[in-house]
């Protein structure tokens, strides 16, 4: 990358088994548009290895973000943490020592645009881990009535508790029922959400590849509202780039660059 000098910040995402990722193309891409001198890496810890490595890395870095599996775990690490981040449970994205939630922020704002109001809704979510937790507060924020469906029951549970201590009505599910509104899968199984799920208004899909995965596929064969993985990825990029720079860079470009490359199909 020709603009790597002495003055350029880093940048990156921490995570473990995470060779998947487009974050490095999403954030190197808007640092080269924007002209912003800044590289962007990803940086996969193995779990015995993280309580070492991680405050190197917060500390050489100018911004961060945080996904599987350590959106909880990097909490005690940080100085501090926003109010959402706080009563999620999870943090996505750090500057300079302080941890935000850029999911939560991106789940709400896509959902809002997709529906308007859906207060008094009643949501399911597949998960119980740092993306569900986001999930399950934006949608809370915005009216829902809260369904947590996970495999391990006991991690629902702790998160039916957690938000009930948040004042949302919230209950451990197992498949939905004919009454659902919004379903969100935040596990890494598409295949996992029941197939009573697609009477929904409204599936949204944190798995970005492929785009259209067997739930959105499924979802958009009932005629039912999609969000997909690659939208809430982006979203949550930008505004993580709101927070570390100030930058606001189109979404449509990104997307737009993502299949031009064919990074997403």
């Amino acid at each position: 990358m020709s603009w790597i000098n002495a003055n350029t910040k880093l940048f990156g995402l921490v995570g473990h088994n995470i060779s998947y990722t487009l974050s490095p193309a999403i954030h190197n891409y808007i640092f080269q548009e924007t002209g912003y001198n800044a590289i962007y890496l990803a940086f996969d810890i193995p779990e015995e290895k993280f309580g070492r490595d991680i405050y190197t890395i917060i500390d050489l870095c100018e911004g961060i973000n945080i996904t599987i599996p350590y959106k909880e775990k990097v909490i005690e690490f940080l100085n501090d943490i926003d109010h959402n981040s706080e009563r999620i449970g999870a943090v996505n994205t750090i500057h300079r020592g302080r941890g935000y939630n850029t999911d939560y922020i991106a789940i709400k704002s896509l959902v809002n645009e997709k529906m308007g109001s859906i207060a008094g809704m009643i949501c399911y979510i597949y998960g119980a881990g740092g993306a569900a937790k986001a999930s399950a507060v934006a949608l809370g924020d915005l009216g829902c009535k809260l369904f947590i469906v996970n495999r391990s029951v006991e991690r629902a549970v702790e998160l039916v508790r957690r938000l009930g201590r948040l004042g949302y009505e919230a209950y451990v599910g197992n498949t939905c029922t004919d009454s659902v509104d919004i379903v969100v899968n935040a596990t890494p199984n598409p295949s996992y959400v029941h197939d009573s799920c697609l009477t929904a208004k409204l599936v949204v899909e944190l798995v970005y590849t492929p785009v259209e995965t067997i739930l959105v596929r499924k979802a958009k064969n009932r005629g039912v509202k999609i969000v997909n993985g690659i939208e809430v990825l982006v979203r949550q990029a930008i505004e993580s780039q709101k927070i570390w720079n100030g930058i606001y860079f189109p979404e449509d470009r990104v997307i737009g660059y993502l299949y031009g490359r064919k990074f997403i199909w």
